[in-house]
């Protein structure tokens, strides 16, 4: 299993050098994550006729601005880039199951870099803490002091950074990206431990606001979680996306049919900070092994 973990992350770094080398030509969120898809498909060598084996995690997000999570484009939606947005990249990739899950944050101008770059201080530093018997909530109050002993100037204006309080990074099992433990972006008491052999996602998310977020009523992220696997023979539908998908995310653009409203499925509405503030986020995949870390992309 730590083989195609490893496998999937090395095509996830691949991926990410191709998606900065190719900055100039991205002109809307739809180009990237479908730069994103096919260079996935291409590196798996993804099988249409056995989908599961290898390919695409989850939608690819592209958060841009005040969303911080679980916004994907589609031909109805496909917002255009412009210089000063902050724009958060979001990509997994799985073989047989085994993700990577990582991201990272791009400000076409620089106007946002030193935001971007507490969130890349934060992960790594969350990352050098992690480790066998490590308590979660110690991590989640690693991530907070450190994000929130920042300040910025943007536009003359001067900003503390926050940590948002409902975003936290997560351990991966084979076709789950979420399992049982967080990684809290905050100082909470959580003593659950990373355990030898576990894999996480670590990642951060710092705004310029106060670090509340809601759910807004867009959604385009959904998954049938394994608590809701069942028999769909009765449901051409949810067959089809059960035999694509298994209990991986998917998004309505993959499908030629409208997204049934089942209580198979668990909706992910697109995040969005509360007071509009800016959000920047870095994330990488992490396996604990028995004296440390390795860093699967």
């Amino acid at each position: 299993m730590y083989n195609d973990f490893k496998k999937s992350g090395i095509i996830h770094k691949i991926i990410q050098t191709k998606i900065k080398e190719n900055y100039h030509n991205f002109k809307t969120a739809l180009d990237i994550t479908t730069f994103i898809e096919e260079n996935i498909k291409t590196l798996t060598k993804y099988d249409k006729n056995n989908p599961l084996k290898a390919g695409i995690a989850f939608p690819v997000g592209i958060s841009i601005n005040d969303v911080a999570a679980h916004f994907t484009p589609s031909l109805n939606n496909n917002p255009y880039l412009n210089n000063d947005d902050i724009i958060k990249i979001d990509f997994g990739v799985h073989i047989n199951g085994c993700i990577t899950d990582g991201a990272f944050s791009w400000c076409p101008s620089g106007k946002y870099n030193e935001l971007i770059d507490i969130s890349i201080g934060a992960t790594n530093l969350a990352i050098k803490k992690s480790g066998p018997d490590v308590v979660l909530g110690d991590i989640g109050e690693i991530i907070q002091e450190y994000i929130e002993s920042k300040e910025i100037i943007i536009d003359n204006k001067n900003y503390k950074v926050k940590s948002i309080y409902d975003l936290c990074g997560h351990n991966i099992a084979p076709y789950i990206i979420h399992v049982n433990k967080a990684v809290p972006n905050i100082k909470i008491n959580y003593k659950e431990r990373m355990l030898e052999g576990e894999i996480f996602a670590i990642e951060t998310f710092p705004t310029t606001g106060d670090g509340l977020i809601y759910k807004s009523e867009e959604c385009n992220h959904y998954m049938i979680e394994q608590k809701n696997v069942n028999n769909f023979s009765d449901n051409e539908s949810l067959d089809k996306i059960f035999q694509d998908r298994s209990t991986l995310a998917f998004c309505p653009r993959w499908f030629d049919f409208e997204i049934p409203e089942s209580n198979h499925i668990t909706k992910y509405p697109v995040l969005k900070t509360k007071d509009k503030s800016m959000v920047a986020q870095y994330e990488k995949t992490i396996y604990i092994k028995d004296n440390g870390i390795n860093i699967i992309n």
